[in-house]
């Protein structure tokens, strides 16, 4: 298996074997726990901000590529694969690729026990995931690795992939703007064989006019 460096952005490939809330209650996420190319991996999807902000999301449950853009999740090799990001990169960007998704369609994700929520939505999809071999997911976000067993499902060693959400925009001197970049945003895509789930998650503290580092210009 091979050790990817810290702060590595890619994309994993595989499929949906459980999920669930963070059952610790401790950490803002979705936990799914993925299988590719017969090594387990866990994919923390943000639900809730660390820092207090508003969570936005878009949530497509057939989701279509505009004309003219590039498949990003064709061609993937089951397992994590490493993607360059910046002007050149190989990754999304919620704000240059036209047509990914309506991006000012993102709407506020309410409180808990209000109304839909996002543990409700995955939760649904997760089901229908794990009832069909043939699915596939697609989890595009910065993967980890560390010592001991997984802190939610049990395997060992511990490895996957969070920051599943836009990572751009940061505001300066906060406590994300080292993670500023450009073609390297996070999303998570179900496909079964009639469609495609996509979710894309923002808070509202970031930039929706950054340059070419990623860093905001207003």
């Amino acid at each position: 298996m091979k050790r990817f460096p810290q702060r590595q952005y890619g994309v994993l490939t595989g499929t949906i074997q459980d999920g669930q809330l963070d059952p610790s209650g401790a950490s803002p996420h979705y936990e799914i726990w993925i299988k590719g190319a017969g090594v387990d991996y866990r994919a923390a999807v943000n639900v809730k901000s660390d820092e207090g902000s508003e969570v936005y999301a878009y949530f497509d449950a057939n989701w279509q590529l505009a004309a003219g853009l590039a498949d990003p999740l064709a061609n993937r090799t089951p397992g994590f694969t490493a993607l360059q990001t910046g002007p050149n990169g190989q990754g999304l960007d919620y704000l240059r690729m036209k047509g990914l998704f309506p991006l000012d369609q993102m709407t506020q994700i309410p409180p808990e026990g209000s109304g839909v929520t996002l543990q409700n939505l995955l939760d649904a999809q997760i089901e229908r995931a794990k009832a069909d071999a043939s699915s596939s997911v697609f989890v595009f976000g910065e993967y980890f690795q560390d010592q001991g067993s997984d802190k939610t499902f049990g395997f060992s060693p511990e490895r996957g992939v969070h920051d599943i959400h836009m990572m751009q925009g940061n505001p300066r001197g906060g406590g994300h703007d080292a993670d500023n970049r450009i073609y390297g945003d996070g999303a998570l895509f179900i496909r079964f064989a009639s469609e495609t789930v996509a979710l894309f998650v923002r808070f509202a503290s970031q930039s929706l006019n950054t340059d070419d580092n990623g860093m905001p210009q207003n």
